[in-house]
């Protein structure tokens, strides 16, 4: 059987990695990383082609785009099954150009029809045969959405089972030779980088830490941070140096600043206090809150349904280093924060998902 994957973010080729790594007897093509390649995947495009945010950050993009688009669909005839995994800026239109194509389509991981845009959920609704949220409050808005030939289903979180450190916390503190220490995550995608980095730096100035800074991330991003930091000396880890490096850091760390995304809930799954930030351009921000219809950015905070964890988006750099200090200063909103993630897990289906997911998937592929 193949099966063609087509997604955009590295937490969504992560849950999919996990998902099918021990799977046999499928052969997968799509849109990659180097994880996804050691498992078999054949490679169509990378994720990094891809990862941008924000309505004129795209514009240079479309011409890769519209090729990639065309490339797919010409190739989809010959797959038995298509699964989208969230990315609804190029996955949505691609829906819409290949849905006679391929025999099934399979959404994983819902776009955010929640926060803005709900039309696509009426468009996959008409165009998907299975679509597998990971929020619990989804289920409930995909129901009036509800037809013949379209199921939704909801199995548990696989951050659940995959937010979890690798190495000790005192093994972890020795190996960075320090006793405590702030974390920085400044995204995951290059627009991301380029857009935070700068920002941080003004952050940093007013905060003058005096922790040291641990920043975990990926190689190709590693001398552009560290030259654009370097007045504050921080640590960077990547794959190469230590295995799962945003996890570990995020868990032993005294406390997290990171840009909002996957990344927030995965702090607050290992119980790292922290706070999130984020940046766009002026004017995808003035679209963005005509648009948007949520009260917060923070995961945590939406399926939660209360501000536990503190958001700054498109705040200026002071504002967010005076609540940093506060938090680095104060013992009891580090430990309030903490003990309200203790319902989280339960709230995301519990451990297991992973197989869960997995014995669904297969259920759904295999099914004729």
């Amino acid at each position: 059987m193949k099966v063609f994957v087509s997604l955009g973010e590295r937490s969504a080729s992560n849950y999919i990695y996990h998902i099918f790594k021990d799977v046999k007897g499928l052969e997968f093509y799509g849109i990659t990383d180097e994880a996804l390649e050691s498992i078999g995947f054949k490679s169509i495009a990378r994720i990094e082609d891809l990862s941008v945010v924000g309505l004129w950050e795209a514009l240079p993009k479309v011409p890769f785009v519209l090729k990639l688009w065309k490339r797919i669909e010409e190739l989809l005839p010959k797959m038995d099954s298509l699964i989208l995994c969230d990315a609804p800026a190029f996955n949505l239109p691609l829906l819409k150009r290949v849905r006679d194509k391929v025999k099934k389509v399979i959404y994983f991981i819902s776009p955010q029809v929640w926060a803005w845009k709900e039309g696509r959920a009426r468009l996959i609704s008409e165009y998907v045969d299975h679509l597998i949220v990971i929020l619990p409050f989804e289920l409930d808005l995909y129901r009036g959405y509800s037809r013949q030939g379209f199921s939704v289903h909801f199995v548990g979180h696989p951050l659940v089972d995959l937010a979890k450190p690798t190495i000790k916390r005192e093994e972890f503190l020795n190996l960075l030779g320090v006793e405590r220490y702030m974390a920085l995550l400044p995204g995951s995608r290059w627009s991301e980088i380029r857009r935070h980095v700068p920002y941080l730096k003004k952050v940093l100035r007013c905060l003058s830490p005096d922790l040291p800074l641990v920043i975990p991330t990926f190689e190709s991003y590693k001398n552009y941070i560290q030259e654009e930091l370097r007045p504050f000396s921080p640590l960077l880890l990547t794959p190469l140096d230590i295995e799962k490096p945003s996890y570990n850091t995020m868990a032993h760390a005294h406390l997290t600043l990171l840009a909002s995304g996957t990344a927030e809930l995965e702090a607050s799954l290992l119980g790292s206090p922290h706070l999130v930030f984020y940046r766009v351009s002026p004017m995808t921000y003035l679209v963005g809150k005509l648009l948007v219809k949520v009260r917060h950015v923070a995961l945590t905070n939406l399926i939660m349904d209360c501000y536990l964890v503190p958001e700054f988006v498109q705040k200026p750099p002071e504002l967010l280093c005076k609540n940093l200090r506060s938090y680095l200063q104060g013992e009891d909103l580090r430990l309030s924060m903490v003990k309200g993630f203790g319902e989280l897990k339960d709230k995301l289906g519990g451990y297991g998902a992973i197989d869960r997911l997995r014995e669904l998937f297969l259920e759904l592929l295999y099914d004729a």
